[in-house]
Order: C-alpha cells, then sequence, then structure tokens
C-alpha cells in the first residue's frame, strides 16, 4: 500500500522506453520523486520495494530503424493473491516476483502472435495461467493479471494507442476496472460530476480529453438513475448536476498534462488485505 495517505491513491506515470520517469505525486506531505528504469535498468515501480526485480528482456542488436517491427507491452498485477509470480513472453522474462499493485514500464515485444505465461516465483512454480495473445508493431499494450470471478487469474489486454490529435492545453483519461467480478463503479469529480458511470469489471472506458490540471476523483458504486450523465470533456470546476456526493470507496487526485494519456486503475477488494486502490498510469 502507498504509505501516507491512507485511501491507497498511487499515481505512477510510467515513461516510454528511453524516457526519464516524471515526478509521482503525492500524499499531500510533498512530491515524491520515484525514478522508473529505462530499459537495461533494473529497479522496483511500485511504491515500498515489494514489486522484485523488472526484467528488461534482452534482444539482439538490430540496426537503426528496425523497430517498426515491434510494439510495446507493460504488466499490471491487480491479483489479490499473497504469492509473487514471474511473468513471461514465450520464453523471455518480463517481471520477476510480481505482487498486488506492481506495474512493469513499457519493454520491446516483436509483432505476431505470443504466450504469455504466469508461474509462481517461489516453491514449485507451477504455471498458472498460459494465454496467447496478439502483439501489433507501433503499438502499446497494458496486460492486467486479475483475479477471476470462477476462481483462478485471467489476462486482460488493453490497447495503450488511440488518442491523439489533442488541443495543445488538452491531456486524454480514461478509468478501468480490474478490481473484482461483479463490481461496477462510477467515476465522479468533486462536486459529484459524473466523467464515468456503470464501469463493470474488466472493463476500462474510452478515452475522455481532459483539460489539463490536478483533479481530485471519487470512486462510488454505480449508481443506476438513468438522468445521471457523463461530462463530455473532463474540465476542472465542472458544475455538478447532482450535487449529493454518495459513500465514497476510494478517493484519489490525479494529474494531467498536456499531451498525455492516463489510466486510472481500480484494483483490490473490500474484503482481503488487499484493499480497493487506485494506480494510474501513464499510457
Amino acid at each position: 500500500m502507498y504509505p501516507g495517505n491512507g485511501n491507497g491513491d498511487a499515481v505512477i506515470p510510467l515513461p516510454n522506453p528511453g524516457e526519464g520517469g516524471p515526478v509521482y505525486p503525492g500524499n499531500g506531505n510533498g512530491d515524491a520523486v520515484i525514478p522508473l528504469p529505462n530499459p537495461g535498468e533494473g529497479g522496483p515501480v511500485y511504491p515500498g520495494n515489494n514489486c522484485g526485480s523488472i526484467v528488461v528482456p534482452v534482444f539482439p542488436n538490430m540496426p537503426n530503424g528496425s523497430m517498426g517491427n515491434y510494439g510495446q507491452v507493460r504488466f499490471l498485477n491487480a491479483s489479490t493473491n499473497n504469492f509473487p509470480v514471474n511473468i513471461s513472453i514465450n520464453n523471455t522474462l518480463y517481471s520477476v516476483n510480481s505482487q498486488f499493485g506492481c506495474a512493469t514500464n513499457y519493454d520491446w515485444v516483436i509483432d505476431g502472435f505470443h504466450t504469455v505465461t504466469i508461474r509462481r516465483a517461489t516453491g514449485l512454480r507451477n504455471i498458472l495461467l498460459q494465454q496467447t495473445f496478439p502483439f501489433v508493431a507501433n503499438q502499446k499494450a497494458t496486460m492486467v493479471l486479475t483475479d477471476s470471478p470462477s476462481g483462478g487469474l485471467e489476462m486482460i489486454r488493453i490497447s495503450d494507442t488511440g488518442c491523439t490529435n489533442l488541443p495543445s492545453s488538452s491531456g486524454c483519461y480514461r478509468f478501468s476496472n480490474m478490481a473484482y467480478g461483479g463490481s461496477s463503479f462510477d467515476l465522479l469529480l468533486y462536486g459529484g460530476e459524473t466523467v464515468f458511470r456503470n464501469v463493470k469489471f474488466q472493463t476500462t472506458t474510452p478515452y475522455k480529453q481532459a483539460i489539463a490540471g490536478t483533479y481530485q476523483f471519487y470512486v462510488t458504486n454505480s449508481n443506476t438513475y438513468t438522468f445521471i450523465n457523463e461530462l463530455p470533456i473532463i474540465v476542472i470546476g465542472a458544475v455538478a448536476t447532482n450535487v449529493n456526493m454518495r459513500d465514497t470507496l476510494v478517493s484519489f487526485s490525479a494529474k494531467i498534462n498536456p499531451g498525455r494519456n492516463y489510466t486510472s486503475y481500480i484494483i483490490g477488494n473490500t474484503w482481503s488485505q488487499n484493499n480497493l486502490h487506485i494506480i494510474t498510469l501513464e499510457d
């Protein structure tokens, strides 16, 4: 859990390969800088140093321009299991000792269909999940390991490509429910304006244009009233049409920079030691 605010809010912008990591918005007591590794460097990504090693796959030396055959992939562990796992694509390790809340930086993956394997990191290291996914050149994807509603694990592929041609003063923002089976959430701004509604488990909303700035968000259980409308554009200080704030499950802040894309993932549950958390990643 992210130390300091008790709400489980973690805003972790991740860099593109070769870029440095931006400042991690902190807990209200001052900003904390969490440097993220460039390809070729190790290092944890999640507060608390509980993520184990981040493995940067080793590729053969390629001439300039040959990266056109490669896409980018990162992994987010939203499973509430209390044991670490290793994540590999084909026979190449991408993350070691990954635990709840761990997110890797983007790494390269060649275009084509490849098999993702999840194994226990300790003990017998038996296979927990093995599934084949398409990876597309010049596109980015986040692979989210979640609990399955029927028990076990599931891997969800989320495309991180698709929000461009923005006004100079805006970024893009979306919300993803990777918490638990049967859950459905609304995302609200301070004051009660609805940003996204009825976001069901293993569902990620489309991006919305967001005026650059720092936002305070609230997550509630979904409201079934049909008269509630979503904001078409996310704006600080939007005039709320529903001023009665509902019971908040978790609140968090997120800074949206111009020209950047962000996704906030809600993970965890309400009955285990891994309570509801928010992790916001830069796409």
